[in-house]
């Protein structure tokens, strides 16, 4: 009885939970008869307005208690954190063989876990569903899901993959469609490996499994320095970069013809490689898969240009923001903050190196506390400036927990090593703006005192409504 059902981490003050005696260490056996393995059963039969609940105690006693409440009232339970399920393959490109040695453990686990792609989007390969897992989402409806398929290809997907007993991806996909799962699915296109022909089947295919295939993002393949050992793979140059663009548009145009939908879309990073400007934002159609990197640079510059900045930003007194970025957004964040209009506040743009994983990784969500910390210290150095300064982070540089960074330094430990204020700030403009004026309508005496981050009522807002997503 001790490790069956979902243990409990903490119990919310004045819920229900609370008023029956439900505490921390209990765990939650089942609901109306259904055994609760994990956060997803809980959330999947904790819906109804009447159940019976089954508590083991620590003490080896077990309730069984009658809970009538409003239909989706929420009983105030949070269980621990799932442990996440392990992924069968070795992928060539596989970012968790490109880690440096000697980091903490978490950073070295394939994750491949249906729940995870179900609650935050993570991208999983089908490759490890039991037909238990699959009755499981099939019933529970656990749609959509984000799914890698990188080729349609069956032998060079086993390839890849290394992984001689990945069944066809087609029929994986096309039993989570018979089923009304919907899927959203992506390429991480490797020169020389999955594109030519091969991409071109893997589009052809994907798109004849429209809707139940949603849309299909080619994503550029990662490297870091760290790949020793490893087989070869060819970098992304600019050039290579065009023809991608260039191929994506061709078959949107054909898909919106045929489909109504451009459904493949190519992200941000070819654009910032190739250094070509961004399609229009409506080109994205309804953003499907934003936290991929499709469309979320777009968006942001779309969302900072609309929205209304005729109302200074101000303070009482002298203050700079240090604002750190990787080297792709460096320039569109700099060309955004020149058209605010500020009074006794300035901004200034820190681009931060990845030495971590290398110098070819520009994007911002790989970015470690311990590179922030060596670029900050050496602007704070050179810079000896009087006026009182303010680090700002964006919030996709936090891992998956949003607690702490890649290499688990946490935003206190960059404060207490830096000795100013730090803030971890929303990626989207309209949530990074609002919270720029809550920390403006501070003291200034306070705001330089190290104020947790969610002192602001805009930050506060956002880190209730957002912090637990992945990006």
């Amino acid at each position: 009885m001790t490790k069956r059902g979902l243990e409990i981490e903490s119990v919310g003050a004045g819920s229900i939970a609370a008023e029956i005696g439900i505490q921390p260490k209990d765990r939650l056996l089942s609901l109306n008869g259904h055994p609760i393995k994990d956060l997803l059963d809980y959330k999947f039969r904790a819906g109804e307005e009447s159940f019976v609940l089954e508590i083991s105690k620590p003490n080896g006693e077990v309730w069984e208690v009658d809970i009538e409440k409003e239909l989706d009232e929420d009983l105030g339970i949070e269980p621990v954190e799932m442990k996440i399920r392990q992924c069968p393959n070795k992928c060539l490109f596989c970012f968790v063989d490109q880690m440096p040695e000697g980091e903490r453990k978490a950073l070295y686990i394939r994750d491949e876990d249906y729940r995870f792609s179900f609650l935050f989007g993570n991208y999983i390969t089908l490759t490890n569903l039991s037909r238990r897992d699959k009755e499981r989402i099939f019933e529970q409806k656990m749609s959509p899901l984000y799914i890698s398929v990188h080729t349609t290809d069956i032998e060079l997907r086993k390839s890849l993959l290394e992984n001689p007993r990945a069944r066809p991806i087609l029929g994986e996909i096309e039993e989570m469609i018979s089923h009304n799962i919907v899927l959203h699915t992506q390429i991480v296109l490797c020169p020389g490996l999955n594109d030519g022909h091969y991409l071109h089947k893997s589009i052809e295919e994907l798109s004849e499994r429209y809707p139940g295939v949603e849309s299909l993002a080619i994503v550029p393949v990662g490297l870091t320095r760290h790949r020793e050992g490893l087989p070869e793979v060819k970098t992304i140059d600019a050039d290579y970069a065009r023809e991608v663009i260039a191929l994506v548009n061709t078959w949107q145009e054909r898909f919106k013809k045929s489909l109504g939908d451009a459904f493949v879309f190519a992200a941000d990073e070819w654009f910032i490689i190739a250094g070509i400007p961004f399609p229009p934002l409506e080109a994205y159609g309804p953003l499907r898969q934003l936290e991929n990197g499709v469309g979320m640079l777009p968006l942001f510059l779309e969302t900072f240009e609309n929205t209304d900045l005729s109302e200074p930003i101000s303070a009482e007194t002298p203050a700079q923001f240090l604002l750190v970025t990787g080297t792709s957004f460096t320039e569109y964040l700099k060309k955004c903050l020149k058209k605010l209009i500020c009074k006794n506040v300035s901004f200034k743009v820190l681009t931060i190196m990845n030495h971590f994983f290398g110098d070819s990784v520009t994007v911002a969500g790989l970015i470690t506390g311990g590179d922030i910390i060596t670029a900050v210290k050496k602007e704070l150095q050179s810079s000896q400036s009087a006026t009182p300064q303010v680090l700002l982070i964006p919030d996709v540089m936090l891992a998956e927990t949003q607690k702490d960074f890649l290499d688990s330094t946490t935003r206190e430990e960059i404060e207490q090593e830096l000795g100013i204020p730090t803030y971890i700030v929303p990626t989207d403009a309209s949530g990074f703006i609002a919270c720029l004026d809550d920390l403006m309508a501070f003291p200034p005496e306070r705001n330089l005192a190290r104020p947790r981050m969610e002192e602001t009522p805009a930050i506060h807002k956002y880190m209730d409504e957002g912090l637990g997503m992945v990006t």
